[in-house]
């Protein structure tokens, strides 16, 4: 067993080995991340004084700048930003609404009093408009992220089905390796778990509700096209991770086709 026992430094208890800036910060990045590191095929661990910061970190300022920037440059992928542009969209659809909703209220108080100044229903007006226009800028946005990082998914439910699925499991790779079971039920954990006591039916569906195809779908063939869906989602997220153009969407709406005509 060997120990970081100072800045590139590392020691069996005998003797102690000089590494250089960049072997050690990859040590050190391994141990923080994987909880485990290897040097020359031995296993590499925290001491106690080093875990303690018994360490002068203050020497090493340069270092630690490098190893945050290298572990926060690892985990900020463009799933990451999909995630973050999701959830930021969210939230300007809800002001877009509001704003609307006031923009509304104003015309319907000046059609009934003529005499006001009409400089705050331009003024609404233009709040409103400029709300919209930033939605429909980071919509572009997100589309440009999902098409370049999940093409295949993308193309299979829409972009924002497929940002919400990412942002719902945590990345696409997850998605891959998820169940289609667990898939069709995202976004439906609390009727699952009603379920699961006693309450009420299983569900058929979650977040995937908001693919036309099932939305729109019977409700007789909702649960069937949603399990149809949920297998090509998971199928079209591998496809994405290992970097191949998939023919999955033809092959789901040659599916779905199959299903409404009752076969």
């Amino acid at each position: 067993m060997l120990y970081l026992t100072g800045w590139n430094t590392i020691s069996d208890g005998k003797r102690e080995i000089s590494v250089d800036d960049d072997l050690f910060i990859k040590l050190y990045i391994d141990l923080i991340k994987k909880g485990v590191a290897y040097y020359n095929e031995e296993r590499v661990a925290f001491p106690e004084t080093f875990v303690n910061k018994s360490i002068n970190v203050s020497e090493s300022k340069e270092k630690m700048g490098r190893i945050n920037k290298m572990i926060l440059s690892a985990n900020l992928t463009e799933d990451s930003m999909i995630v973050k542009i999701i959830t930021t969209l969210d939230e300007m659809e809800k002001f877009e609404n509001y704003m609307n909703q006031k923009l509304q209220e104003t015309i319907t108080f000046i059609k009934y009093a003529p005499s006001i100044n009409r400089d705050f229903l331009r003024l609404m007006d233009g709040f409103y408009l400029e709300a919209r226009d930033m939605r429909e800028k980071a919509e572009k946005s997100l589309e440009e992220y999902v098409n370049r990082s999940a093409p295949n998914l993308g193309k299979l439910v829409g972009y924002k089905v497929a940002a919400r699925l990412i942002n719902a499991t945590g990345s696409l790779r997850k998605i891959a390796l998820s169940s289609s079971s667990s898939i069709q039920v995202i976004g439906a954990e609390k009727a699952f778990f009603r379920f699961k006591k006693g309450n009420g039916e299983p569900p058929k569906h979650g977040l995937i509700y908001e693919i036309p195809d099932i939305y729109r779908a019977p409700k007789k063939m909702a649960g069937k096209i949603s399990r149809t869906y949920a297998n090509a989602i998971v199928k079209a997220a591998r496809a994405d991770l290992a970097g191949i153009q998939s023919d999955i969407d033809l092959k789901l709406k040659k599916r779905i086709g199959e299903i409404r005509k009752g076969q």
